[in-house]
């Protein structure tokens, strides 16, 4: 197939939205198709470097980019906050005035929305009527509000953020729109699964938006040698709705007898909190925190572990999740939102989210179980393992190219509208 892919966010040598957006492209064309890549140029010397290092007859020769830039002051708005959803719905408008442009010379047989990983950041490269697979994207879920004393700053994150999704979802009509006509949404969770239907979305099928390359993988189980106390390991960027101060709430209400000890892998806004939030739940000399480190020590921290603990009260899912399980670590999180979607159940605890101290309290017990049951910890761990054997980027990518071929045979509903009645100008 001749496909189209947008990826807002795109770049091979980063994690996150924009390893993604990378990553479903080239996996697309190593699979034997041709793609052309929509992206911003902020990623476009490293997207570079990756295709030179690549034999050009191979997946290198069938991915070709398009760099959209949007106008200087739109860039400058782009570092405050909330500027970026203007840069990107700017950026979404020129990177289907390019797409029409392609189009003219080579048609596309399926256009497929990447990144933004976002339901409310919408596409508008529905109009140009051709089979459409939007997502995954996430962007129905919410931190629940009983919880908000374990988010720092959730009047300033939280609220801003639920405000803003209802303006995006009741008064852009290119978000139902684009629900509307594409042919396949997918979704990494069920509350935006139950949105997107709502919204009018005619087929949705829960999809991670997450994928591991094989090389992440340990080509066997890797056996833990047991240790005198229990290594739990937290890794994510210090945000507020990662709600680090839920784990070390919990870990405050660990019986005494258990030995364990706490490595955070991270840094971000929150870095400053911790030694206050450390003293605060009577964990000084049960916690290390490393800061950022490099990919090849990020894996390395995974494999010195015995278990991985992460509780954040809004995500899509977390890849870290996945390289977790990747690992052989069993995890212990919150039953809700993509870890409840895609966690198996026997690869860890997944604890109930009620109320702040019933949760708390199962947390806690979670980790009593695990250092009491080593057998179990490993059963759970090869129960993920197993799992993350199955979605590494080329597997995760044949699924998405089955469901395309399924929406290859069924076209858009209805026709692209004329330029006229969708375009307007976009100062330079």
């Amino acid at each position: 197939m001749n496909i189209l892919t947008s990826a807002y966010a795109c770049d091979p040598t980063r994690g996150g939205e924009e390893g993604f957006g990378f990553s479903w492209a080239w996996n697309t064309a190593q699979q034997g198709h041709t793609v052309r890549c929509l992206t911003r140029p902020v990623g476009r010397a490293n997207i570079e470097a990756h295709l030179a290092n690549q034999e050009p007859n191979g997946a290198a020769g069938r991915l070709q980019f398009e760099y959209v830039a949007v106008p200087k002051w739109v860039d400058f708005l782009a570092r405050w906050q909330f500027g970026i959803y203007l840069h990107y719905m700017v950026w979404q408008y020129l990177a289907w005035r390019t797409a029409r442009r392609l189009e003219q010379s080579t048609p596309f047989d399926l256009v497929h929305h990447a990144t933004y990983g976002s339901l409310q950041m919408t596409s508008w490269l529905w109009r140009l009527g051709k089979p459409m697979i939007f997502g995954p994207v996430g962007g129905g879920q919410h931190a629940p509000k009983a919880f908000q004393a374990y988010l720092p700053n959730w009047y300033k994150t939280e609220i801003p953020r639920t405000f803003i999704s209802w303006l995006l979802v009741t008064f852009d009509p290119n978000v139902r729109q684009n629900l509307r006509h594409a042919s396949m949404v997918l979704t990494t969770n069920q509350e935006t699964a139950a949105l997107a239907r709502k919204l009018g979305a005619r087929r949705v099928e829960l999809f991670l938006d997450s994928g591991l390359p094989d090389s992440f993988i340990p080509d066997q189980f890797p056996v833990r040698q047991p240790a005198p106390e229990l290594r739990l390991l937290w890794l994510g960027r210090l945000i507020s709705r990662k709600a680090l101060p839920l784990v070390l709430a919990a870990l405050a209400q660990v019986d005494p007898r258990v030995r364990f000890h706490l490595t955070i892998v991270g840094d971000g806004p929150m870095m400053p909190l911790l030694p206050g939030l450390l003293q605060q739940y009577g964990l000084e000399g049960k916690v290390t925190t490393l800061g950022t480190l490099p990919w090849s020590e990020v894996r390395q921290a995974y494999l010195t572990h015995d278990a991985f603990m992460f509780t954040s009260l809004r995500d899509s899912f977390a890849a870290q999740f996945l390289e977790a399980m990747a690992t052989g670590l069993p995890i212990i999180t919150l039953n809700h939102q993509g870890a409840r979607d895609f966690i198996p159940a026997g690869a860890g605890l997944k604890v109930p989210v009620t109320t702040p101290e019933e949760t708390i309290a199962a947390l806690a017990r979670a980790v009593e179980h695990f250092y009491d049951n080593p057998a179990a910890r490993e059963n759970m761990g090869r129960a993920g393992y197993a799992f993350a054997l199955t979605q590494v980027w080329p597997k995760r990518v044949s699924r998405l190219l089955q469901l395309a071929s399924e929406a290859v045979k069924t076209p858009a509903t209805a026709p692209a509208p004329r330029s006229h009645s969708t375009s307007y100008p976009i100062p330079g």
